[in-house]
């Protein structure tokens, strides 16, 4: 009050003013809420939203081929502290199904609900729908929107490279090249049959029934196994489901025995680390594919932890590994895998 008196009259006059103006609101909000004070039952009620929680609030199927079928669950959490009887679970729009729902269902404060929804479009077309919860404890339905695309089988598969030459190689020698066949259409795919039409040629890390999903590569080995000099050629073919027409690769080489008379320049040596005192000694073995078969090299047990192999040919792709035979005889497994080519020439 010492403030309002220290002021000069008209301040005093605007604050009286200001006073009656707030008098007015306050009787305006009073006026307000009685005007209301009926409902209040209903500003108490939740809605069916804070009362259900649905996750996810929207299904997008985006593209599925036709023909086939796509699921994606929802989960249906009871969120409020009373017990919630659902009485409808249904589903509009064409291509749109809810296979394993059963009502009613009585969901108690703080339980879920999983339902699977399933998209099978019947064409090409873009397709949309919902998905309806309804109960008597609700005041409306949840509505979860639903939307998805039909699209066209496209089977396809692609390799890189689509042809090999493998040069000139020694008789008797083996070498690998590697292939990448990728699945690029939109169908899963599985190998039905590898066929290779001449012998001299073969093929590692890929074979009947192998399944690519779309987008999914498989790296596989072909292998040239000269037997006898001259040139040799042969077309791959890989059978596919979904009607997909064969795959084919082609492959070429040659090989001569001159080739073959520059092994003698060539040998290949061996060094490993032994790691036990019991060890009585070591064979060495060499296959021509990664992981095997092996042939044993050594007719008796090495003393060293080394060995030198000239029994090789020009143009050879080679693997070896080493095994150690302790005390008392038995063997160990194989070592790691070393892989070794030899030149040419």
């Amino acid at each position: 009050m010492r403030g309002i008196h220290s002021q000069p009259l008209l301040s005093v006059f605007a604050s009286r003013r200001l006073s009656t103006a707030s008098l007015i609101v306050l009787a305006s909000i009073i006026t307000f809420a009685a005007a209301f004070s009926g409902c209040a039952s209903v500003s108490a009620d939740r809605t069916a939203a804070e009362k259900l929680s649905v996750v996810p609030s929207v299904i997008d199927f985006k593209a599925v081929v036709v023909g086939q079928k796509n699921s994606q669950t929802v989960k249906v959490t009871n969120s409020s502290s009373d017990s919630i009887s659902l009485k409808s679970l249904q589903v509009s729009g064409t291509g749109f199904s809810l296979p394993s729902a059963k009502v009613p269902v009585v969901l108690a404060p703080g339980s879920h609900l999983s339902l699977s929804v399933v998209f099978d479009p019947p064409a090409a077309v873009d397709e949309s729908g919902a998905l309806v919860i309804a109960s008597t404890d609700l005041k409306t339905p949840i509505r979860i929107p639903l939307s998805g695309a039909g699209e066209k089988a496209a089977p396809k598969l692609t390799l890189s490279p689509t042809s090999l030459n493998f040069g000139a190689r020694a008789i008797k020698s083996s070498t690998s090249q590697s292939v990448v066949l990728t699945n690029t259409g939109n169908l899963a795919l599985s190998i039905r049959s590898v066929s290779v039409a001449n012998p001299e040629f073969s093929v590692s890390g890929i074979s009947k029934g192998v399944s690519l999903s779309p987008n999914q590569k498989l790296e596989f080995q072909v292998w040239f196994h000269p037997t006898a000099g001259g040139k040799a050629s042969a077309t791959i073919s890989l059978d596919a489901s979904a009607g997909l027409a064969p795959v084919k690769l082609a492959v070429a080489g040659s090989a001569s025995s001159s080739a073959s008379s520059a092994s003698a320049l060539h040998s290949v040596t061996l060094d490993w680390t032994g790691r036990s005192s019991s060890i009585m000694g070591y064979h060495v073995y060499r296959g021509e594919a990664q992981g095997g078969p092996f042939e044993r090299l050594t007719g008796t047990l090495l003393e060293t932890t080394s060995y030198k192999d000239t029994n090789v040919v020009a143009g050879g792709h080679y693997f070896y590994v080493v095994t150690a035979v302790a005390e008392g005889g038995p063997e160990s497994p194989y070592s790691n895998e070393v892989a070794v080519e030899i030149p040419n020439n």
